[in-house]
């Protein structure tokens, strides 16, 4: 794992990258193991270290402050999370996999010989290992004790097709409320670069003055662009005259309403209008990227909003 993160392409990746290299390769080196037997605490620990250091900080050691708790980003996406599995759940779920093998007496070698030398047709349920057994055998029945809660006549209840890997991480995690936002920030119209950001916005994680100067590491918590407030998300975004000015600006094209706000404005600042311009600019390659070759008449109104040339 630590390999992979070291190459030049893997430093290189934006948020949204080292998240796509979490799941599908970091991931997928440590599913294999998982799947044979519980690892050590330990282990998960450095694991989830790595992965950890490495969406913040692009580097397997502590750099940087986790802009977002680990157990946060973790979660599905429309929860509140990056959809990252957890480590430890993970480990223990695909164990369940053999779990769920012996309990529906599947026609395996390996089933057969478990069968043979430790369970001698006990009943699976309720089993406990010998004192002597080995400690592979002792994980994956630590594992049937978690999981064995919800099996009904040694039968998986949570899907009708039997136990799966997917399933079984289901009925492990915590659940979370579901968010309003999650089809706002993750849909297919935003970059994910965009959608990541918006992500951090929406968990409270930018780093502004106000928070930076809770923790000592601003003198101040003064908006730069005009002093008269701190700088918070809310105020950065939706409260600022200038931010409103580049809102108002969008909403000719998008139809929201800002309300109005008044305050002092830098004025070698660039322009609200070009800022604006240039967001649209990149709302219209976005749309093209993902337009269908059919568009509705609904869609055709407001691509005309946009300045678009529809057929």
């Amino acid at each position: 794992m630590v390999n992979r993160i070291r190459s030049l392409g893997a430093k290189k990746l934006s948020y949204a990258g080292r998240v796509v290299l979490i799941n599908y390769v970091l991931n997928t080196l440590y599913s294999y193991w998982a799947s044979i037997f519980l690892k050590p605490k330990g282990v998960i620990r450095r694991i989830e270290a790595i992965c950890r250091n490495y969406l913040w900080g692009s580097s397997s050691d502590y750099h940087k402050v986790p802009l977002i708790a680990w157990e946060k980003v973790t979660l599905p996406k429309d929860e509140g999370g990056l959809g990252i599995k957890r480590a430890v759940l993970w480990n223990t779920d695909t164990v369940a996999k053999l779990v769920d093998w012996i309990y529906g007496k599947a026609d395996r070698l390996w089933i057969r010989w478990v069968n043979q030398i430790y369970i001698k047709n006990k009943d699976w349920h309720n089993y406990c290992p010998p004192t002597d057994a080995s400690w592979a055998w002792k994980c994956i029945c630590r594992v049937k004790d978690i999981m064995k809660l919800t099996y009904i006549d040694d039968q998986w209840p949570e899907d009708p097709k039997g136990y799966s890997i997917r399933s079984g991480y289901e009925w492990l995690r915590p659940r979370q409320t579901i968010q309003r936002w999650k089809n706002i920030v993750w849909n297919k119209w935003n970059y994910p670069k965009h959608a990541m950001i918006s992500w951090i916005t929406m968990n409270n994680g930018l780093k502004v003055k106000d928070k930076l100067y809770q923790i000592r590491c601003s003198p101040d918590n003064r908006y730069c662009i005009s002093d008269v407030a701190p700088e918070t998300q809310s105020h950065l975004f939706f409260e600022c005259s200038y931010s409103k000015q580049i809102l108002l600006e969008i909403e000719k094209s998008c139809g929201f309403k800002v309300a109005g706000h008044n305050s002092r404005m830098n004025l070698h600042l660039i322009k609200p209008g070009i800022v604006a311009d240039s967001i649209r600019e990149e709302v219209k390659r976005r749309i093209r990227t993902n337009l269908s070759k059919e568009p509705t008449q609904n869609d055709k109104i407001w691509l005309r909003k946009w300045g678009m040339a529809v057929d």
